[in-house]
């Protein structure tokens, strides 16, 4: 009697998990497999291995894998894997921001054009490179000393005006005044920018 009791528990156990299994084979979209896409960049700071992949700003994938290219140039190569219900169209366009101000690097894809063909599995989408704080900062530094330059060539120019009409002299100190706020104003948002580089990515 008891082995008979085990044994109809074993019958109603295993029915019950084989029920279990076509109900999930039945409601499970096997069809539904991500796709893999590429892309590339001459710059990828902060992108890893799991970054988040966004589409049109919502979460739609992950940075799978990450290698260089090195013919005909030295290039980032990304693997994204991106869930089948965002779809991707051809023109779309992938870049590198941050979630918020100091959050953690993303590749993003913007949504294309409407009417044009959606990607397929392997596609290589275009990309835009962030802006490298380095260079940025050197072109500033370089603006600033012309902004200098210009300046003091103004200031011994107004020195060198007393016997001209007087007009002239008080636009050329207008000028030089002008030269030297615009300078002033250039090296305190320079100085701001190299203490706070992630104002870079502040989109207003």
């Amino acid at each position: 009697m008891k082995m008979k009791n085990e044994f109809m528990t074993g019958v109603i156990v295993a029915a019950a998990l084989a029920i279990a299994a076509f109900f999930w084979v039945k409601t499970t979209d096997f069809s539904s497999k991500p796709y893999r896409l590429k892309t590339c960049f001459n710059y990828a700071e902060g992108v890893k291995v799991d970054s988040v992949v966004k589409l049109s700003g919502i979460e739609a994938g992950r940075v799978e894998k990450i290698r260089f290219q090195y013919e005909p140039e030295t290039k980032v190569e990304l693997s994204l894997v991106i869930n089948k219900d965002a779809k991707v169209r051809e023109d779309s366009v992938a870049f590198i921001s941050t979630s918020g101000m100091i959050g953690d690097a993303y590749i993003g894809i913007t949504a294309g054009s409407a009417g044009k063909p959606f990607t397929r599995d392997g596609a290589t989408l275009e990309s835009e490179d962030p802006i490298e704080a380095r260079k940025l900062m050197k072109r500033a530094d370089a603006i600033a000393d012309k902004l200098d330059m210009a300046l003091a060539q103004v200031k011994t120019l107004a020195e060198g005006v007393n016997g001209v009409v007087k007009d002239n002299k008080a636009r050329i100190d207008n000028i030089a005044a002008n030269l030297e706020e615009t300078s002033s104003n250039f090296k305190e948002l320079s100085e701001d920018i190299k203490r706070h580089p992630w104002k870079l990515l502040m989109k207003k």
